[in-house]
């Protein structure tokens, strides 16, 4: 009886869906480690932008990242939970079309408003500091020396 129990143990794999649960959740975590601190960097750029601080750094893409939090917060969670629990929530759909909503609009949004900062920052007579690369956001200050 012993044997049998044994051997249907490692057929079935046995530990190693615990495993590839516990891959799964630590993925997670980590992701969503990594998003909040991505999150929180971007909130204090635009809060500097809000204050109106002497360097604002600002570009399309941190508002995209910004509003995009929602979205990828929930999704690692709700893979902890799944794998946790091995169900999904009451009104996971619902929630994953409103976040997503949120995320298309914020991506469509970031073009104009990008465009609206440039102009806004420039006639406040903010200067613009050359950037690193192409793809670096912009910064803008009130003295040049401000610049790195």
């Amino acid at each position: 009886m012993i044997n049998i129990i044994v051997f249907n143990f490692f057929i079935t794999g046995g530990f190693m869906i615990n495993k590839k649960k516990i891959i799964h959740i630590i993925g997670a975590f980590t992701i969503c480690t990594l998003t909040l601190f991505t999150f929180f960097s971007t909130g204090k750029n635009l809060i500097s932008l809000i204050k109106m601080d002497e360097k604002i750094i600002f570009s399309g893409p941190i508002f995209i990242i910004f509003f995009s939090f929602p979205l990828f917060s929930y999704s690692m969670i709700f893979v902890i939970y799944f794998n946790i629990t091995g169900r999904c929530l009451k009104y996971h759909d619902n929630f994953i079309n409103c976040f997503g909503m949120i995320t298309v609009i914020s991506f469509f949004l970031s073009f104009p408003i990008s465009f609206y900062v440039d102009y806004k920052l420039k006639s406040e007579n903010y200067l613009v500091c050359k950037r690193i690369s192409w793809t670096s956001p912009n910064t803008y200050v009130k003295d040049i020396k401000l610049c790195d």
